[in-house]
Order: structure tokens, then sequence, then C-alpha cells
């Protein structure tokens, strides 16, 4: 039974009501017990529930009844919140489950996902989702278009399919959630998509310009009065057991010489999570080890710019919205992999750490301190502080510091933000600035960087123009920076038409984008312009677009484009096409392919990229991924390759192993990343990994016996409260 709501009041509520008619409201059903997690719904408490099935269409068909019918109802017991889930489908032969690994990508599937606003802050939710079969994702809010995906949360599901459609039942303990005790309504939202079709339904936010995430027009549910408190600590201790395998040096000629003996090794540290008040969580970790971490993606890099790689360790990841300060990928104040990672990725142990994060009142904290050994041994600090203002919206600072023997002096960093989303009839409109500045040590000058931009990031336009500027010098103590020195404007023109025939669901045209840098002086960097004339999404999925681009590039100096072959300093400006085709997750063969033609540089350069990935079999997922560039230069020529083989073979969504085997021909390096994953019980884990590497290009081929270097790992951690 879906009810009346009378507990909103205000604005907040009279928005509601405008926007989906009368406020309803959703009662938590408290029980003693007596539900078992295997995901049948079918205990008779469950009949004690509320029933939400008022789900609408948010694409194809916006504002339309679902297709299929689906129901939740949710439980409280002394230990967590129960959800159940009913999802009804009248083709069930034709339901997508083809993923089985935790936090796997859900594209491919038909699958159901829950947004808990515990707080009411329209800022801190908690997304939780589940696949047919049972396979979990998780992830936690940072604005209405974006969520951390790393955030893993201590919870547990089951799902089954059923000759009706499938049904799901999760377990979320409320030590997993930061709630305020005296608050009797939490904000909520559902989801439910149909690969087969594209359909997405939502309970609340269901039009185009909201979404699951758009936590300020979700629904409200009742009935959270006097939750227990919080569990003082949690505790994840862990051991680690290391053979590694002769580190080898192979010569030009195949000739290998030894560089360090083999070894074996053992490791034992624990990570700690306190609860200091009913909405702050200190994490606390002690001879931290990442053992288990997914090898970094080699990449050919055929610019002047360095690459930027993402975070993988858990410790910075979770938690680690709250950090973000800047322009990902180009200029961000402060980018975790700065810690304990040297500039060659050699790793720098961590012998310690704290991260205070969470609410008090209107703001939003974050504390991190990190101190790492040799042989940098250094301190690290980071504060982040955000206020809420306007619906949705924050203003904040930060502040970051890097001192130690390690390093040359105290490197100091701190900045302010602001994020404003509006909604103007109806339509999504954000302002958005920072401004930073650095300081290598005491007595040296501070260099500044800030940005500035609008966005309009809607259905039928998607908008945006941003300009920033990185004064020479400007190098955060625990930052990425791609570029010193520049001026940088941005702009995209982007319309999206959906003429609802010929099975299109949507027309991509983008009359203009751009990139203009030009140096602190105003003279030219590089720049890049597009134009989009055609693209299109179908219904079905599938996708492509056309593109023309004209680049320019005038390098300072000489640089190494690829070993041995360089680009000497001047201006060149070159134009080129792309063509991109992808075919729809849901197909049991999925493809994707871009090809680029045209001049490079003073030459000319074609690149083609596949990706293909197959789920024909039950429990095994294969993704192939191959790029070729063919650079043709006055000065020479060269052909860079990378081929990336991922293999994903499970047992259950608690058992699976992960092959990742990649290569390419600049570095001449094949590496592999082999993991054995079980969780035997929520917030518990069991690894095996094997990681090696051989070198590539040698006259006798590759040295399969002799890898250069070689490590078996094997790590448990075992979680508990007291």
């Amino acid at each position: 039974m879906v009810a009346t709501l009378v507990l909103a009041t205000g604005t907040g509520a009279e928005a509601l009501a405008q926007a989906y008619g009368p406020v309803r409201e959703a009662r938590l059903a408290w029980i003693g017990g007596g539900i078992r997690l295997d995901g049948v719904p079918d205990e008779p408490l469950w009949g004690t529930a509320d029933s939400i099935t008022d789900f609408i269409q948010r694409d194809p068909a916006e504002g339309a009844p679902p297709s299929e019918r689906t129901v939740v109802r949710l439980l409280g017991t002394r230990d967590g919140l129960y959800i159940g889930v009913w999802a009804y489908d009248r083709e069930p032969a034709t339901i997508r489950h083809a993923q089985l690994r935790r936090d796997a990508d859900f594209e491919s599937d038909d699958h159901f996902s829950v947004i808990l606003d515990p707080q009411r802050d329209h800022r801190s939710g908690y997304v939780f989702a589940v696949n047919p079969n049972g396979a979990l994702r998780d992830a936690e809010m940072l604005t209405f278009e974006s969520a951390n995906t790393d955030w893993n949360g201590v919870w547990d599901a089951r799902a089954r399919r059923t000759p009706s459609g499938w049904t799901a039942e999760l377990f979320l303990p409320w030590q997993t959630l930061r709630y305020r005790r005296d608050a009797d309504v939490w904000g909520a939202n559902f989801q439910r998509v149909i690969r087969r079709t594209n359909e997405e339904a939502l309970w609340r936010a269901w039009r185009r310009t909201e979404g699951l995430l758009f936590l300020e027009k979700a629904g409200l549910i009742a009935g959270f009065t006097a939750l227990p408190p919080r569990g003082r600590v949690e505790l994840r201790p862990y051991t680690t057991v290391t053979a590694e395998l002769r580190d080898l040096s192979y010569a030009a000629d195949g000739s290998d010489s030894i560089r360090a003996l083999a070894s074996q090794s053992g490791k034992a540290g624990i990570d700690a999570k306190v609860a200091v008040a009913s909405t702050l969580t200190l994490d606390l970790t002690a001879n931290t080890d990442f053992a288990q971490v997914e090898a970094d993606r080699q990449v050919v890099n055929l610019t002047r710019f360095p690459l930027f790689f993402p975070e993988k360790r858990t410790f910075f990841l979770e938690s680690g919205g709250i950090f973000e300060f800047g322009q990902r990928e180009r200029t961000l104040v402060f980018h975790s992999r700065r810690i304990g990672l040297a500039p060659d990725g050699t790793p720098i142990p961590l012998t310690g750490g704290a991260r205070l994060t969470g609410r008090s009142g209107r703001e939003r904290i974050g504390l991190l301190v990190v101190r790492t050994g040799d042989p940098e041994r250094a301190l690290d600090v980071v504060a982040r502080v955000k206020r809420d203002v306007l619906a949705q919206g924050y203003v904040g600072g930060i502040f970051a510091s890097q001192s130690g023997p390690g390093v040359s002096g105290i490197r100091l960093t701190g900045g302010l933000d602001l994020n404003l989303p509006f909604v103007v009839r109806g339509q999504n409109l954000v302002l958005a600035a920072f401004a930073a500045s650095s300081r290598d040590r005491a007595g040296t000058p501070a260099r500044a960087a800030w940005r500035m931009f609008l966005d309009y990031p809607n259905d039928l336009m998607d908008n945006f123009i941003g300009y920033t500027r990185v004064e020479r010098g400007f190098d955060p103590a625990l930052g990425f920076v791609s570029e010193t020195g520049i001026d940088l404007f941005q702009g995209r023109l982007q319309i999206t038409p959906r003429p609802h025939r010929w099975g299109i669901r949507k027309l991509l045209f983008e009359p203009i984008s751009w990139e203009h840098v030009t140096d602190v002086d105003g003279d030219l960097s590089h720049a890049r312009y597009s134009v989009q004339p055609l693209g299109a999404r179908l219904d079905s999925g599938d996708e492509f677009e056309f593109q023309f681009h004209r680049l320019s590039d005038v390098p300072p100096d000489t640089f190494e484009i690829f070993p041995g072959d360089t680009i000497l300093p001047g201006r060149y400006d070159w134009t080129r096409a792309e063509l991109e085709l992808s075919s729809s997750n849901a197909r049991a063969v999925s493809v994707s392919v871009g090809a680029s033609a045209g001049e490079y540089y003073s030459g000319h350069a074609t690149e083609v990229e596949a990706e293909l990935t197959v789920r024909t079999a039950r429990y095994l997922l294969t993704n192939l991924e191959l790029s070729q560039q063919d650079v043709r230069l006055p000065s020479g020529s060269f052909v860079a390759r990378t081929a990336r083989l991922r293999i994903d073979l499970a047992a259950s969504p608690r058992l699976n192993t992960t092959v990742f085997l990649q290569g390419d021909n600049e570095s001449n390096r094949l590496t592999l990343n082999a993991r054995l994953h079980w969780i035997p019980s929520p917030g518990s884990d069991a690894y095996l990994v094997w990681n090696s590497a051989w070198p590539t290009g040698l006259p006798n081929g590759i040295p399969w016996r002799q890898p250069q270097r070689g490590a078996l790992v094997g790590k448990l951690v075992y979680y508990f409260r007291v």
C-alpha cells in the first residue's frame, strides 16, 4: 500500500507535488527477523510491507507506464534494511544476465538499483544495484550527474530468475550507512532497467533531465524511527604471503642478467573503521597493502603531455569523492596516486594513515593523513570541506601539504571552489568554478590556477563553455597537472533530438566543440576543433558517430613521439576524419570499432581501435581490445600497437577469476595479472594473485620460461565488528 504523504511540508513537498501530483509515501515495516537472504522473497513477513509499484518510464517513452510491472517492499530489522524486488517479465527467456563479478558494469544486463539519502541532504546518497544473477554493484553519489563507483559498502544480495521474471533480496546493514537517528523519513528512489529494450523506469525523478541521482526529486519513505546506533568499530586485519621469482634484466640481443634473487616474504596489517559520530567515520590503516589491485592499462602515448592513470587502491577509493577538486585528467589539486607511488609507478610503502569523512551540520568534511616509508618518508595531509548551498550546490575549500626527509621543504596547496546547479524551466544549468595556489617551500613564490564553466546538461541539448588558466610553475603538492603556463578555452554545442521513428532513439549532432590552448603570453600552444555532422543511438542500443577534426600543435622543443621518432619545434596544422561504430552491450557478442585517417603533424596517419566482447558461455566473459596507429612522417614511419585480453570466469557472484593480459610495442613489454577472488562473507575477502612480465621484441622471441619478473601473492582479509 502506498499512502499519501503527510510528513513532508514546505517547498520541497510543494515541488514534488507539482512534479508528480499528490506527494506519496511508502512506510518501512519493522519485523523481528525471519528473512532468509536467498533471492526469493516468499516469507509471509513481506506481506506486511507497503508495495511500491508506481514506476514511470524515463526512457524510451518519458512519462509512460513501464512495459513490465515492478514491486518493491522494505522491511526493517535490528541489524539492517531488507529490500524485496519482484521484477515481472512476460518474456523471461530474454532477460539479460551476463555479469557475475562484484562491481561489474551492468550496461549489458537487466538490473535493479536503489539510492538512499538517509541524511536528506540531496548530496550524500548511496547506490546499491543487483542483476538477475545476484551480482552486486554499489556507488557513492558525487553530483546529480556522477557517482563514485569505486566505493564499496558492506552489504549483500541474492537474486533468482523465475517463470514470471526475476526476484531479488537486498540486505543493507545499518552499519554501512550514515544517518541521523532522530530522522523518521529518508529520501529514496528505485530504478529498473530492461536491457533488451533499453527501457529505464523509476519510482521518482523519472524525467529525462533528472534520473536516479537527482535526489532533489527522490521519494520519501517513513518509518526509520529509533534506528540502532552504529557499531563503534569495524576491523579488517589482513595477512599476505608473497613468493617472488628472480628479477631479470634483458639486453637487446636477448641475453639476461640477474638484478635480484628469488625471495619469499610475509606481511600483516589492519584497517579499522570507527564511528566517531552517527554521520562521521574515521578510517585507520596500518602497514597498508594493495596486493589485490588490478594492473594499470598499458597505453602508447603519442603526445607531448603526461598520461593520467586513475586510482585503483581501495583505501583511497572509498569516500574519495569528497576530496575531488579541479578538472579531472588536466588540473587536479589532489590526486591520491601521488601518495605511495613514485613517478615511475614503483610502490612506496604506506606505514599508516587516517581518514575522517562525513557530515557535520551543513558541512561535508574530509581529512586525510598518510605516512609513507622509505625512500620518501613523507607526511601527506589533505583537508576538504564543502558547505551546502541551494538545493544541491556547495561552496568549499581544500588544503594539502607534503613534508618529510624525502621531500625538499614543505609543499603547500590551497584552494576554493563552488558548484551551483540550477533548474531553469525544467532544464539543468550548472555554474562551477575553482581557484587554487601552490608553493613548493617557504620563501618561494606561490603559483595559481583557476577555472570557471557553465554547463547545460539536458536531454535535447548538452552545451558547455569553460575557461581555465594555469600559471607557470603551478605544481600542487599532491596533485596532477598535465600542462602549466596556459590559458584553456573549451566549449561544446551538442543537439540530440528524438525523432521517434526508424528505430532511432536519439540523433547526435555536434555543430562544434573546441579546446583552444595558448600560453600565458597569448601564443598558440595546441588546439582541437571538431564537428559531428551525423550520429545516432538506436533503440537496440547500437550507436554510430562521424566526426571531422581540425588540430594544431606548436611544440616549443623537440619531443620523442615514439622510440626513435621525434617531432621538431614549430607549428603544425592538420585535419582528420573519424568514424565510430558500436553494437549494443545487450548482445551476446558486441563489437566496437573506431577508425580515423588524415594528416598528422607534417605527415599522415591512420588509427584503428577495435573491441570485442563475448558473453555466449555461462559464467564466462571475454573482452579483447586492439589498437594500431600507423604514422608516416617525412623523418620516418612507425606503427604503434597495443593489445589487451581480459577473461572473467566466475563460479558465483562471490567466487571469480580474472585474467588480464596486455602488451604494447612502445615499452616492448607483455604483462599478466591473474586474480582469484573469493568473498566468504560480506566484508571479508581472499585473494590469490599472480603478476608476471616478459620483454618483447627480442631476437629469439618472448622468453616464456624466464619472465623478467613474477610474483605469487596470497592475501586474506577478515571483517568483524566490536
